[in-house]
Order: structure tokens, then sequence, then C-alpha cells
């Protein structure tokens, strides 16, 4: 019976990494197999009846104005089917999607979609992010291409916030809380490994989260045609240990601070006396 292993969608699907991930292929896998049963059960039914009911020269045929009681059933069922499947998956919906369920972050991201590519902003040393146009609205008018977060350079505690592209780390075993958003088209950030997949909107933040138990590295992709682009719109993520974070995270905090850092000056050279001179 190997061979029905080629039918099998979820040996195709990717290691699941994410704390949630379980609940959510378990839901898949549920609905995957209502789907497979209903599918041979109709085309069982349907294959039956044109082997009992094909042509005979001998056979009239006649009209058939329904049953009430077939009609009946084949409504209620699915309804029933389609009602159960709903209320099973309404605790795992609310707590991978609702607002009201994020939990406290331990790290928090901004994630910007571009055609075609991804951009990521961490809040730095401090921990807090300064103005952006995440946290408040009247810094959109900030956002240019060299400032697709709108960041207000004036503001004290977004000096050391930092920016990757197409990359980003995070650490293991930690509530990982993303606000995600696009600077031009929609966008969907899908971090399969992860179950993570989320559409971005113009003008809007999404609220994004994931906890991960296994250190690694893993694929970024957009699931949203985007544009001619978009079979290139990839990226990559790594989970990291807490100690190898850390020492990334203090990398770029460094990498900010030498940026901000004016230069020394060059020392003027002392002035020599010209002997020639009475």
């Amino acid at each position: 019976m190997d061979f029905l292993k080629v039918f099998d969608m979820l040996a195709w699907f990717p290691e699941n990494i994410s704390t949630f991930g379980g609940d959510l292929d378990a839901l898949f896998a549920i609905i995957y197999y209502i789907s497979v049963g209903i599918f041979f059960l109709t085309f069982g039914i349907l294959g039956f009846f044109l082997v009992k009911y094909r042509y005979r020269p001998d056979r009239r045929g006649y009209n058939y104005h329904g049953n009430n009681i077939v009609e009946l059933t084949w409504t209620i069922l699915p309804t029933i089917l389609f009602a159960a499947i709903g209320l099973y998956s309404d605790e795992i919906w609310e707590r991978t999607k609702y607002s009201k369920r994020v939990p406290k972050a331990d790290l928090e991201i901004l994630v910007m979609g571009k055609t075609f590519g991804w951009m990521f902003l961490y809040p730095g040393a401090d921990g807090k992010f300064g103005r952006n146009a995440h946290n408040d609205r009247s810094a959109r008018s900030l956002i240019t291409l060299d400032n697709p977060f709108g960041i207000d350079s004036n503001d004290v505690y977004g000096k050391d916030d930092f920016f990757v592209e197409n990359q980003f780390k995070v650490p293991v075993n930690a509530n990982i809380v993303m606000r995600g958003s696009s600077v031009d088209v929609l966008h969907s950030f899908f971090l399969p490994n992860m179950r993570v997949k989320q559409d971005v909107v113009p003008g809007t933040w999404m609220n994004i989260w994931f906890n991960s138990f296994k250190p690694g590295h893993y694929e970024i992709a957009c699931a949203e045609l985007c544009g001619t682009g978009h079979g290139g719109m990839r990226g990559q993520y790594d989970v990291l240990s807490k100690t190898d974070f850390d020492k990334w995270s203090d990398s770029k905090n460094a990498e900010m601070l030498a940026a901000q850092t004016p230069a020394p000056m060059a020392s003027a050279e002392p002035a020599v006396a010209d002997s020639t001179k009475k």
C-alpha cells in the first residue's frame, strides 16, 4: 500500500516548527480526509449509476420529478458537516488570528512587503520602537522609498532601530509578534514551516505571531500573486538559540551605534617656525 502515500498531501507538508502548527495540521488532516471520502463516495455513486442505468435497447426511459427526502438529506448533512468543522476550528483560528489572542511579545518586529521582497524593522537595544508609521498614523507622511516604515529620525527611541531585508532572525521558544503591511500591492507573508500565512495590505497593519520550538534555517515566501516577480519574492529566516540571537542583535546594535558616531576630526598639525626669517 506504499503507492497510496503518493496521494497523501499531508506527507508533502514541510516540517512543522511552530507551537500551534500541530493543531493546524490536525485541522487540515480532518478536512482533507473528509474531502477525500466525499470524493470517492460521490464518484463511486456516479460510477454505479452509470453502469446500472447504462443504455439498453429494451429499456424505456421515464420522467423523474425528484425526491424530497433525498434532497433534504443532501442539504442537511453538508450543513451539519460544515457547522461541525467550523465549531472545531474556531478555537485554533481565534488563537492564531484574533488580535485579542495575540500573546505578550518577547520580541516585536515590523514587516513590510514590496515588489518584490520583504523588509524588517527591529526595535534596537532599548527594546522600543521610535515613532513610525505603525505606532503613529501621522508618521505615514514620512514614508518614502528610502524610509518605508516612516521612521521619525528625530525620535530618540528610534535612533537604535535597525533594518534588514529579505532575511530576519528570531530566538527559539519566544513569542514573536510581527506587524505586517505593504508599500504597494497586496502580498501574503508566508512562513511554511511556521504554519503562518497572512495577507499584508497597504495602508494597514496586520497582526502575525508565532513561537518556534526548533532552531534552524527556513524559507520566507509570498503566497499572493503580486506581479511578474512574484515567484522570486523569497527570503530566509533563522531560528536561533537565545545566546546566538543576542550575539547577532548586539552586533546589529553596534553597527547602528558606529554609523551614528561622528568620525573624529583630524588634529591640526602644529605650525613650524621658519628659521630663515629673522
